[in-house]
């Protein structure tokens, strides 16, 4: 059952939504577009504390979370006091962070309790223990398998995030298979997706995957970037979903199979997240049947603002080697027992709508409700055409953030590819994320040699330069005489000739800039010195497709970011976190819409980012408009000790 939240009235110009937040100075140009609009409160997950704890050299290193339903309702007033066996650590309660370090002798059992008015919560669930600096979770035996995506999801509704994983046979001749663990090591379910998953039946194009495949990585497995699986709360009763594509053979856990009348029908299955079982199915759109089994994404977005909805995409390409796309979106409402279709886009080639590799839901027009962002376009949260960036073809990433305080609104980077005679005509485009309009464009050489010499096969958007405003993007383009190669920064421009690692920005050390993740190993850019110092390397594990891990993300602890990666003998996944101390506070970017959102999509695999600028120029974190399936905040039931 959908919960009806609250809702506030919000009067503001979107210059102004900047200068409230204390973020950054308004320029004196920009858009002024006054509006009197009712914001919606959007469902997101009723999480727990979070706590863990960590062994440091000086001790336990405790990090846990400050939620975001409590900063929207106590912001900066909300404190936390540490125990450990019942008896408080801390003299005066944590208000510059939420972590602590203990240097007291021996173990014990630690909670934290939030401090509101000067009386204290009920106490959080005991913390999760990472005894050997990380937790460790054995994969169920499956020789031969890798793990390629993770998708978190609270699978039980106790607060605490579990994890479904798809694993992929490296031969590619046995089924893909589909689990979900627990954080301390249980394996729930598995969901065997059958020989839909890696027999191709029929289809008229290139690359045509299996119908029930994910997480492609090879041809059969739907052109090496399709997911086709997510992990949300749908329904709204505190317990996510998981929802996969699905053809005949597809078996559950509960031993049910798909049955179909052809090999090539495709499904989209509703499982529960606790079981494993199936609670409903329903066909995927029939508008690309004759062309065969389509691959695509999956995702979730709050289409009215308030409730989830998941999305689909659907892609085949039609022809040759190098045949020509089609792409349709069909987005659907569960409501605890029915899975019904909301609408349906198929993208029109004529328009100059270019997929990527990924999808991204992101509230790009500020109104409370998502859009949809494929590569080069943009669908409204109604399903109509919102814009196509002009000029702009295919390319493998994008990135859609607050790159720029000083600006109104949400920017996009991305990168263009140019290959088999297709030429883009700019390396990259840095665009206004509302409109499309191009706000720079990158350029190629003046004689190139080759398609090769203007392909831009990566590009990653991150703040890096503590010494110039808002964001940094850079992109892999190595040779550093192109004109379109080196770190720029949204305000001035080039400001590095020497690029770093590319892969993905990660908040990692505490201070509120970003650190770089590439394969497992975390660094830090000096743009001084123009060169990358390590940060950390842990030992055992290895990287995956793309050099990517499974996931990583804010996952347990503060608002920082985990990495979950596989052991070297894929046996394991062993998830790490920080133990950097600091001084900066931010609610849990689990709760920031946007950021969880990009966590619903797979593909390759990019970085996630909040709706608002985060970064060295923060003061201020806006407080969210949201609120839990239950609308339940902790409760004060203790008063402190000299407290009236």
């Amino acid at each position: 059952m959908h919960t009806t939240p609250r809702r506030r009235t919000v009067t503001v110009t979107t210059t102004a939504v900047a200068l409230l937040a204390g973020l950054f100075t308004a320029p004196a140009t920009g858009r002024e577009v006054s509006a009197h609009v009712e914001q919606p409160r959007r469902v997101v997950e009723n999480l727990d504390r979070g706590l863990v704890a960590v062994p440091s050299a000086e001790g336990t290193f405790l990090s846990w979370r400050l939620l975001g339903t409590e900063y929207a309702r106590h912001g900066e007033a909300i404190a936390f006091n540490v125990y450990k066996n019942g008896r408080r650590l801390n003299r005066e309660p944590v208000r510059k962070s939420t972590t602590y370090r203990d240097d007291s002798p021996g173990k014990g059992r630690y909670t934290v309790r939030a401090v509101v008015d000067g009386r204290e919560t009920k106490a959080s669930s005991p913390a999760l223990d990472f005894a050997d600096g990380y937790a460790e979770i054995p994969l169920s035996a499956a020789d031969g398998y890798t793990v390629q995506h993770a998708w978190p999801g609270d699978l039980d509704g106790d607060g605490r995030y579990e994890l479904v994983v798809s694993r992929l046979s490296r031969t590619r001749d046995r089924p893909d298979l589909l689990e979900a663990y627990t954080l301390t090591g249980e394996r729930l379910w598995r969901v065997d997706l059958g020989p839909g998953s890696y027999t191709q039946v029929g289809g008229n194009g290139a690359n045509d995957p299996a119908p029930a495949a994910i997480s492609g990585s090879t041809a059969i497995g739907g052109y090496r970037n399709d997911d086709n699986v997510t992990v949300y709360d749908l329904d709204s009763d505190g317990r996510a979903e998981v929802l996969v594509r699905t053809a005949a053979g597809t078996t559950f856990a509960d031993g049910a199979r798909v049955a179909a009348d052809s090999p090539a029908d495709q499904f989209v299955s509703v499982i529960d997240g606790a079981t494993g079982a199936e609670r409903t199915r329903q066909p995927v759109p029939d508008d690309f049947v004759a062309d065969g089994p389509s691959g695509g994404h999956f995702g979730i977005a709050h289409l009215d603002g308030e409730h989830p909805s998941l999305v689909t995409k659907s892609v085949t390409r039609v022809g040759a080697r190098r045949g020509t796309f089609r792409t349709l979106f069909q987005t659907w409402d569960f409501d605890g027992t029915d899975l019904t279709r909301r609408w349906k886009y198929v993208v029109d080639p004529a328009s100059g709508a270019t997929s990527f590799h990924q999808i991204r839901t992101v509230d790009v027009d500020q109104d409370g409700k998502d859009e949809i962002a494929d590569g080069n376009y943009v669908i409204n949260s109604d399903g109509t055409l919102r814009y196509v960036v002009d000029g702009a073809i295919h390319g493998d990433r994008f990135d859609i953030a607050d790159l720029d305080p000083a600006r109104p609104g949400l920017e996009g980077f991305a990168i263009q590819q140019s290959e088999l005679g297709i030429v883009s005509d700019f390396p990259w485009y840095y665009y206004d994320a509302d409109t499309g309009e191009r706000l720079v464009t990158g350029a190629h050489p003046a004689t190139p040699v080759s398609d090769a010499d203007l392909d831009v096969g990566r590009g990653n958007a991150a703040d890096i330069d503590p010494g110039h405003p808002g964001y940094e993007y850079w992109t892999s383009t190595a040779d550093v005489t192109r004109p379109g190669a080196g770190v720029f920064n949204v305000l001035h421009g080039k400001v590095s000739g020497t690029t770093p690692s590319v892969n993905f920005r990660i908040w990692w050390d505490g201070d509120k800039a970003s650190e770089l993740l590439d394969l497992t190993h975390v660094e830090k850019w000096d743009p001084a010195t123009e060169t990358a110092t390590p940060l950390f390397d842990p030992a055992g594990v290895v990287s995956g497709a793309r050099d990517a891990t499974p996931f990583y993300g804010d996952l347990v602890g503060d608002w920082r970011e985990e990495i979950l990666a596989e052991t070297a003998d894929h046996t394991a996944l062993r998830l790490h976190t920080t133990t950097e101390p600091t001084r900066t506070r931010v609610y849990t970017l689990a709760q920031n819409p946007a950021y969880r959102l990009g966590w619903t999509v797979r593909g390759y695999l990019q970085s996630a980012y909040t709706d608002y600028y985060l970064g060295t120029e923060t003061r201020r974190i806006p407080e969210p408009l949201i609120t839990t399936p239950t609308a339940t905040t902790p409760t004060a039931t203790t008063p402190l000790p000299g407290t009236p």
